[in-house]
């Protein structure tokens, strides 16, 4: 339970799948939309019938935002402001859509639903292409879907210039363990071919 909330050992965990710069900055917009689309997509989705407020896109940006504030409050804050504000936003005006946009409520979630899969595409292009290396989400599917938006507001602190003693041990520690991993992998190579 004690790497729950162990953020230097997710970040590593993370960084370990994201080092090739054009495959972090499709994730520097993917990510955020992927999390944003999400939202916009159960927004209308009740929770509870008495409590029309309640829907599941609000919870999902409460669980995210107290997550990462439990995480390292001065990044998580922000966030879970953010975040919750967007939802309560989208929720507020999600019945009232049609004539601000000219969109039905269906219409709204195709579109988030479109740029969920087209983000989706893009980063799977991303580690394909550019880094060469599976998604972390093929080793772990529910650490890379909730560190992943986090992960980003680690990238854009660090560009900013905050908390560059954790980006050093991050990108060292998670340097050794592709050179591990690229070694694991060569030597199952050689045993295949002798």
């Amino acid at each position: 339970m004690a790497g729950l909330f162990d953020i230097e050992s997710h970040l590593i965990f993370y960084r370990k799948y994201h080092f090739n710069s054009t495959n972090v900055a499709i994730h520097l917009v993917c990510i955020p939309l992927i999390l944003l689309s999400t939202i916009c997509m159960t927004i209308g989705v009740p929770i509870l019938a008495d409590y029309p407020y309640l829907t599941l896109g609000v919870a999902v940006a409460w669980l995210y935002g107290v997550y990462y504030v439990l995480l390292d409050w001065q990044l998580g804050v922000p966030l879970m402001l953010f975040l919750t504000t967007f939802a309560h936003y989208q929720r507020t005006h999600y019945s009232t859509l049609s004539n601000l946009t000219m969109l039905l409520p269906s219409q709204y979630r195709s579109i988030a639903i479109a740029v969920h899969v087209a983000c989706w595409l893009a980063q799977f292009y991303g580690h394909a292409v550019h880094e060469k290396r599976a998604p972390a989400l093929f080793d772990n599917l529910l650490q890379a879907l909730v560190l992943a938006p986090f992960f980003v507001v680690y990238e854009v602190a660090f560009w900013m210039g905050f908390k560059l003693d954790l980006q050093k041990r991050m990108n060292n520690a998670a340097g050794r363990e592709v050179h591990r991993m690229n070694a694991e992998a060569k030597a199952e190579q050689h045993k295949k071919e002798h």
